[in-house]
């Protein structure tokens, strides 16, 4: 599904006050274009339709399914299986044939995870019920000092899943999210995830400022951050190579005071799930401005390391990782 931001690495703008839905209400549907077929409208249906059909579906059929898909969009998108053949290269140095399987593991990963997006209320359901399955606890207490939450997350696992679950603490959560195809299939989308208790705050010049607010109201911003997104940004050491990531979680960090808490949502072996925060990080005491958001920033790619290289096939990391110069930046 369409990734929730990370932002890019201004912190400006002004968007209009988006009031955060709660769970259970549906928010207003978009208005209809005229143009039914330039804005998605057959794919919205499509939506719809297979929402419709796997509802019912058990586990076991829903991840067959996702499987075969994956397996061939893997053949049909040659130049991203290329990339990800790439990237995941560095899990297994001098074993292109491991390497291989691994891409070919997160394809199939990435659409059990979009099937699973059309059944978010059950898997939310489900995992309110397991016992361990979530831990809210460095939220609450970060929320619990009055300054806000950053939570990031690499394209790990159901990060959809995972805002649903930091949707059920006591405080507003928003999220900064990509539009995800055409505007009839993006309104329902952002429709799924207002209904679990996201508040959507579409990506744009303008959209920092509403972030900004609402951390200065001791609310949560959500933030997937491990996608160079061009523009100015922050290099860092990051599976062995140099990239550069976005400086907003880290800028706003520094500006509103809220902590940055690196949080995913895994599948464990059963398909069942599991959702996970980390410590708060702390900025750095000898460093301010832009060398605290360095430090900051680098501390985010460390965590993500972490959290990656402990389930690299839930990794989605099907674009370039680097930038023209990236490779000696900041060296």
């Amino acid at each position: 599904m369409s990734s929730i931001s990370g932002a890019g690495s201004t912190v400006v703008g002004a968007e209009p006050t988006l009031e955060p839905s709660r769970r259970g209400q549906t928010p207003p549907s978009a208005p209809t274009g005229a143009n039914w077929l330039g804005r998605g409208g057959p794919l919205a249906l499509g939506f719809k339709l297979a929402t419709v059909l796997t509802e019912p579906m058990p586990r076991r059929l829903r991840y067959g399914l996702a499987d075969i898909g994956g397996s061939a969009a893997y053949r049909l998108l040659p130049g991203r299986a290329r990339r990800a053949r790439e990237n995941y290269a560095t899990f297994a140095p001098g074993d292109p044939a491991a390497g291989s399987r691994l891409a070919q593991g997160a394809f199939r990963n990435y659409a059990r995870t979009v099937l699973d997006f059309l059944v978010l209320e059950k898997l939310l359901d489900e995992l309110t019920r397991t016992p361990g399955a979530i831990s809210l606890a460095p939220l609450q207490q970060v929320l619990a000092a009055g300054h806000g939450a950053i939570v990031v997350t690499p394209h790990l696992g159901n990060w959809d899943l995972g805002a649903a679950v930091i949707a059920t603490c006591s405080r507003p959560v928003h999220a900064i999210t990509d539009p995800f195809g055409p505007p009839a299939v993006d309104s329902l989308v952002r429709a799924t995830r207002e209904r679990l208790g996201v508040s959507v705050i579409p990506i744009g010049p303008t959209s920092a400022r509403e972030a900004l607010r609402a951390l200065r109201r001791n609310e949560v911003l959500l933030l997937a951050c491990d996608i160079d997104k061009g523009g100015p940004g922050v290099p860092v050491d990051f599976l062995g190579r140099r990239v550069v990531l976005p400086a907003g979680p880290a800028t706003l960090a520094q500006r509103t005071g809220a902590k940055l808490i690196p949080g995913f949502m895994r599948r464990l072996p059963d398909g069942r799930h599991e959702s996970r925060l980390l410590e708060p990080l702390s900025a750095p005491a000898t460093a301010d401005g832009p060398a605290q958001v360095a430090e900051l920033t680098q501390a985010i790619a460390n965590s993500f390391e972490l959290m990656i290289r402990a389930e690299p096939s839930q990794w989605f990391a099907f674009h370039s990782l680097t930038r023209p110069g990236a490779e000696g930046a900041g060296s």
